[in-house]
């Protein structure tokens, strides 16, 4: 059974600015599915070839793709914080200011998550430049220790990202959203 809306044009407003970021939120999953498919893909990195010139190679096309779905996500997610933010601010949203708190959170978390693998990213590029330099894996010792350490942040705003929206999407539920 929906719960009927509240009146007024603030209801009607901040159900259609939900709705949208909503949206962008949704139809950003399989972005967000392929870059932790890169991330992974460049965890790995190495362990198929030993050849040093076809391991750059393919890390950094691995890199630069994984770059295009981070400055794709954030542009979404930055749109959909706006929306969401005004929600949240606006008078006589009702419902809809609440579950915008907590979609709120959510993307605020997976933004950061896109900040930090920006980090990941940009020390998997810095390593594979000095890849060739190196004379032996002490020698790469920083960059991966660094990178496990940026992989292991990312994964756990991920999850603390995922937590949220799950959080948001109890509460669309249960307020009939």
């Amino acid at each position: 059974m929906a719960v009927p809306a509240l009146p007024g044009c603030g209801d009607s407003a901040a159900r259609d600015k939900v709705s949208e970021a909503v949206g962008l939120i949704e139809t950003s999953q399989t972005l967000l599915e392929d870059l932790v498919s890169l991330d992974k893909r460049l965890n790995i990195l190495g362990t198929r070839s030993s050849d040093v010139d076809s391991t750059i190679a393919e890390g950094k096309s691995l890199a630069e793709m994984a770059l295009l779905d981070v400055d794709e996500l954030e542009a979404r997610y930055t749109q959909a914080r706006t929306l969401l933010q005004e929600v949240a601010d606006m008078g006589g949203a009702g419902d809809y200011a609440g579950y915008a708190r907590l979609a709120l959170a959510a993307v605020e978390t997976e933004l950061e998550a896109l900040v930090v693998n920006r980090q990941l990213l940009t020390a998997v590029w810095d390593m594979l430049d000095v890849l060739p330099l190196a004379e032996s894996q002490e020698q790469l010792s920083y960059y991966i220790e660094e990178i496990d350490r940026l992989t292991g942040e990312v994964s756990d705003l991920l999850q603390r990202g995922a937590e949220a929206a799950q959080e948001a999407d109890r509460y669309y539920r249960e307020h009939g959203l």
